[in-house]
């Protein structure tokens, strides 16, 4: 049994903008988002033991918010981008009251829908079960993941033993969460 330790990160320029982050690389974190990492890291430090593996995104605000959290578990950041928000293509730097409208494609699950030729949430679910695989052979007790929103709903599902077309979106995974899952990783398949 492995616990998984699964953090957002915290408030972003971008979020504060209302801008559509998805792969963009520098979206740095507000000063509010720096509190939230600090917070996150207070509550992680009652969850797991000392010297836990800290795992984030490649991008800057989910490494921004692991910092505090690998520091108080006394563990460098390892980045992965396995752990990257979901791609939204041309989608990226926007706000949504800028952008038309898509159009769904018939006879194609939302879920499955490479939106602005960005990823699928199908996209997101396979690197994320690649991800769960490589931890499951580590067989590691507890490590955290610092992740982005639609990537930490997609690892929850996995978890929870959800497809990626039945994910929990009344979950509130606001910036800044810390989710928990005490799971067997070599029994998700």
């Amino acid at each position: 049994m492995s616990r998984i330790v699964i953090v957002r990160h915290g408030q972003s320029t971008w979020n504060r903008q209302g801008r559509i982050q998805g792969q963009t690389m520098g979206v740095r974190l507000t000063m509010r988002g720096q509190r939230q990492a600090r917070q996150a890291a207070r509550t992680v430090a009652g969850l797991v033991a000392h010297g836990t593996p800290v795992i984030a995104s490649d991008q800057k605000r989910a490494v921004q918010t692991a910092r505090p959290i690998a520091r108080v578990l006394g563990v460098q950041v390892m980045t992965d981008p396995r752990l990257r928000e979901q791609g939204l293509g041309a989608m990226e730097g926007h706000t949504a009251d800028e952008l038309d409208p898509l159009p769904q494609p018939e006879g194609v699950h939302p879920a499955d829908v490479r939106w602005a030729g960005g990823e699928s949430l199908a996209d997101v679910a396979e690197r994320c079960r690649n991800l769960l695989d490589d931890l499951a052979i580590r067989d590691l007790p507890q490590t955290v993941l610092v992740t982005h929103g639609d990537t930490m709903r997609v690892l929850l599902g996995i978890l929870d033993g959800r497809s990626h077309r039945d994910l929990d979106w009344d979950l509130s995974l606001t910036n800044g969460s810390v989710m928990v899952r005490n799971v067997d990783l070599g029994e998700l398949h």
